[in-house]
């Protein structure tokens, strides 16, 4: 039965990556990627090294003044961020387009067009706090809507008319002004990288609930929608988190009034590697028969124990992926329901305490919860599980990747 539909998945697989859009998109995605490896990695030093709150800096009580303001790492982040998805929406766009162009047609005005969009856009998805939002699938769907009306008026006017003439230029600004007017009535839900008091209702107190959650965040990852901040982070303010604080404070080994909450089931279990439990997919690329693949896993593997996949996101790639959405969810899912048994059964203590920026998800119940090294084997059974969920789907793809070699 699951031969048969692992089978059928990955049919489903081929026939969508074969899709032009689709296999275009993913192009992109390839050619973008160094520029994705600087911009997870210069994140990645910030966290440890560079900001006043870092892992390194907090456990060796230094501080680097250049960096005291965090706005300065995390603007240059940032700007790197903006850079990926916009290269990503100028390269797929020239792409789909020459395809669907005559060789005489240059599709330049659409590729400056989606470009500039994008950057436009930018200006729109920054919180108060200064947390970049980008919702990568809402931009290459403006993107790919863009295009369709680019594509249609070609066709209306059959092809006559010049690149850069009076009609496609009338075409670029009302386009610009329609995506500008909508962006700028976008509800801040959208726009905003945290959802503290959403997360922090009691609905969320329960294993349901958070498995429903651990089901959600890798379809949306996939979907390209930005996952909550509050669903990653080692130094959360959920309430449920905070009144399980309470509780230790006033008896070190109290009951704790909410055991089962985001931070001590979904943070500290089901994001092991980031959404969808990825460090164990990262493992398995790394021993891959391909270079290309092996080079990938290990360009991956460092970035992934801090829990960032942005690098497997674009080099697999993740976004947009059946074959990979599978056994994320099944790893993302195995992850919660660890936990949550573990935490049922008194196996651990769930992880109450503030971890420093940048600690790995893999020690953050280790680091952060009264059983220590139960919570570490607790991990290392999750990790060791996402492994074996994600080998029977991806052994095909890395097969396949090392005959392209």
């Amino acid at each position: 039965m699951f031969a048969k539909i692992l089978a059928k998945v990955q049919q489903w697989d081929r026939a969508w990556v074969g899709l032009s859009p689709i296999k275009n998109l993913f192009s992109s995605f390839k050619q973008v990627l160094p520029l994705v490896i600087i911009d997870v990695y210069w994140r990645l030093i910030t966290r440890l090294f560079l900001d006043p709150g870092a892992l390194f800096a907090t456990i060796f009580h230094y501080k680097i003044h250049f960096f005291s303001n965090p706005q300065i790492s995390q603007g240059v982040g940032n700007v790197l961020d903006y850079l990926v998805v916009a290269f990503t929406i100028a390269l797929w766009t020239k792409k789909y387009l020459t395809e669907k162009l005559s060789d005489k047609r240059d599709p330049i005005l659409p590729v400056i067009v989606n470009f500039g969009l994008f950057l436009v856009q930018t200006f729109f998805t920054v919180s108060n706090q200064g947390q970049l939002t980008i919702h990568l699938g809402l931009c290459l769907l403006v993107a790919y809507l863009i295009n369709l009306t680019y594509l249609a008026l070609t066709k209306i006017t059959k092809n006559r008319l010049q690149d850069m003439g009076f009609a496609y230029l009338s075409w670029a600004a009302i386009v610009s002004v329609i995506v500008v007017t909508i962006t700028s009535f976008m509800p801040n839900i959208v726009t905003q990288g945290t959802y503290t008091t959403f997360f922090s209702s009691n609905f969320f107190a329960h294993y349901y609930s958070l498995a429903l959650v651990a089901v959600l965040a890798p379809i949306m990852l996939v979907l390209g929608i930005s996952i909550p901040l509050d669903l990653s982070t080692s130094a959360t303010d959920l309430a449920q988190v905070n009144t399980n604080l309470n509780a230790v404070y006033q008896s070190v080994m109290a009951t704790l009034p909410q055991p089962q909450n985001p931070y001590s089931v979904l943070t500290a279990s089901a994001m092991i590697g980031g959404v969808g439990a990825t460090l164990g997919l990262a493992f398995i690329l790394i021993f891959a028969k391909g270079k290309k693949t092996r080079r990938l896993g290990f360009w991956s593997l460092l970035p992934t124990l801090f829990d960032s996949n942005r690098i497997l996101a674009y080099g697999v790639p993740l976004y947009f992926r059946p074959l990979t959405l599978v056994p994320m969810i099944l790893s993302s899912f195995f992850g919660s329901l660890s936990a949550s048994v573990a935490i049922k059964l008194d196996f651990i203590r769930p992880t109450v305490f503030s971890a420093p920026n940048g600690t790995p998800h893999l020690l953050l119940g280790f680091m952060a919860s009264q059983t220590p090294w139960r919570s570490l084997i607790l991990a290392i059974f999750v990790l060791i599980g996402s492994i074996l969920i994600y080998w029977p789907f991806v052994k095909d793809m890395v097969k396949r990747e090392a005959e392209h070699d």
